[in-house]
């Protein structure tokens, strides 16, 4: 009877764990939070986990409706297809445990709502509106790149390091999506401790005159220290590739290409699909262009190089071939030709969110309590982590939410291209940069202040030609001259009264 108990026993303890992951969502390619783009990265994890975790059965399956065509009119029926499919597989008592893990578009906050009502693990990988509120959202792990949380930071840290306390910003409005949300971030950040003078316009309705622009740059004084002589020479400009090349042709016609201003270009990812900032593109213009970059400093939101992931580079391209065999082996993609560029942040997010839930539920399998159907308790399994994944380093904060990995880049003249010198470090919330290398610019090791010395247009007067007086005796005898007109003037007052 012992011999029977024991040998039941192992046989039960043997019998890998059945768990589901469900992923509800959008179909299309009308952006690239829809399960049609990320769904190579989470078939090639799947493969892969089946593979290596042999103590668990994942299932997986997909939810949609191929008739919905947006994010906005998805979110009407996120909920009512989550649900309807939850309760037709027994709700509470489906026979094996179930996870969300999915893209998200606009509608995380609702499936939030159900899966803290369930208690049920709740994973997105291209969302960044996570709720910090754990009452709120008790299992909600994130798994996306993207710095929501810390847009106005990725630079106003820039700022902050380099001594810049007055920047000139200027924002297309019909360019990236994103731009208009830093702007306004920023704006609202910078307020009381940068100085700033905001520029907006639309490329689309009219041309913007850059020649009026960078002579107003190189003029304005800040708004808040109009009696000082201090003119703007950081310019944070927020639009496409094509516009910041007319920008510094123009600069460059200017002479405000050779050092002593510098111009900020961003970028969400290095994606095609996004904008490619190059210098070359095959006109009479290229060589100027490749000199001007050189006062052009490069802001990448989302780092998914090698180094940015802390991958090396043959994983990332073993990752990427596999997303391509998925796209164009499965129709159901929609991309067996490849003419849509896989969104790489988005496919290695997705990748690591199914390795991070296998990695926690093969560790949590040791724990004689552990409950695979609490979702609240295996949440916090996540939290305050960093994970190794195939796709990338995963560092989760204490609310679950990933930390991102910025980068900026100064242009290497030498080789053509833009080379990172400082990336994100972001501890406990709080946001900074960490050298990578040191910044080469204009053949120096440090980037320009607010202002030179004699300010830009050489009229400051320490800074004048001498004529038969030093500057240091001309400030001497004003001074001496100030001091005798006051004293004067305290005597002839005394006088007349």
């Amino acid at each position: 009877m012992w011999l029977c108990c024991t040998t039941s026993l192992l046989c039960l303890t043997a019998k890998p764990l059945d768990v589901l992951i469900v992923t509800p969502g959008l179909t299309g390619f009308s952006t690239t939070t829809t399960i049609t783009q990320t769904g190579p990265g989470f078939e090639v994890a799947l493969h892969r986990l089946k593979t290596v975790y042999t103590n668990i059965a994942f299932s997986h399956v997909y939810l949609y409706n191929l008739s919905i065509p947006d994010c906005g009119t998805f979110v009407y029926d996120a909920q009512y297809i989550l649900s309807k499919w939850f309760y037709e597989q027994g709700g509470d008592r489906s026979p094996m445990p179930i996870y969300i893990v999915t893209p998200g578009c606009l509608e995380p906050g609702l499936y939030n709502q159900l899966a803290a009502a369930w208690n049920m693990l709740f994973i997105t990988v291209t969302t960044s509106d996570l709720s910090r509120d754990k009452s709120i959202s008790p299992t909600w792990i994130n798994t996306n790149i993207f710095p929501t949380m810390f847009l106005g930071d990725v630079f106003y840290r820039l700022f902050l390091m380099q001594n810049w306390t007055s920047v000139y910003m200027v924002l297309d409005l019909d360019s990236e999506p994103m731009y208009p949300l830093v702007f306004r971030v920023l704006d609202k950040l910078l307020r009381s401790k940068v100085q700033t003078f905001n520029i907006q316009y639309s490329s689309e309705k009219e041309d913007l005159d850059f020649k009026v622009l960078l002579e107003r740059f190189a003029t304005q004084r800040p708004r808040l220290a109009a009696f000082l002589y201090n003119i703007y020479s950081v310019m944070l400009f927020l639009g496409p590739a094509a516009q910041l090349r007319l920008l510094l042709l123009s600069a460059a016609a200017r002479g405000h290409t050779t050092g002593e201003y510098v111009f900020i270009a961003a970028v969400p990812v290095l994606y095609k699909a996004q904008d490619t900032f190059m210098w070359q593109t095959f006109d009479q213009n290229d060589e100027i262009i490749r000199a001007a970059y050189r006062s052009v400093i490069f802001v990448t939101m989302m780092d998914v190089s090698p180094s940015g992931l802390h991958v090396t580079e043959a994983q990332l391209d073993e990752l990427k071939s596999k997303w391509a065999a998925e796209f164009k082996s499965n129709p159901f993609y929609g991309n067996q030709d490849l003419k849509n560029e896989p969104s790489i942040p988005h496919l290695a997010s997705a990748n690591a969110a199914m390795e991070m839930l296998a990695q926690v539920l093969n560790e949590s399998m040791a724990d004689p309590d552990f409950d695979p159907r609490n979702g609240r308790a295996l949440a916090r399994r996540f939290l305050n982590r960093t994970f190794d994944t195939s796709s990338g380093r995963v560092i989760l904060d204490r609310f679950g939410d990933r930390t991102p990995s910025v980068s900026v880049s100064y242009f290497n003249d030498t080789t053509g291209d833009f080379q990172v010198y400082i990336r994100s470090n972001i501890t406990n919330g709080d946001y900074r940069y960490s050298a990578v290398t040191p910044v080469s610019w204009f053949n120096g090791s440090y980037l320009p202040p607010n202002e030179p010395m004699c300010g830009y247009m050489g009229d400051k007067l320490e800074c004048l030609p001498h004529t038969g007086i030093q500057t240091k005796e001309l400030f001497a005898g004003m001074g001496v001259a100030v001091v005798a007109v006051i004293v004067g003037s305290i005597c002839l007052g005394c006088l007349i009264r």
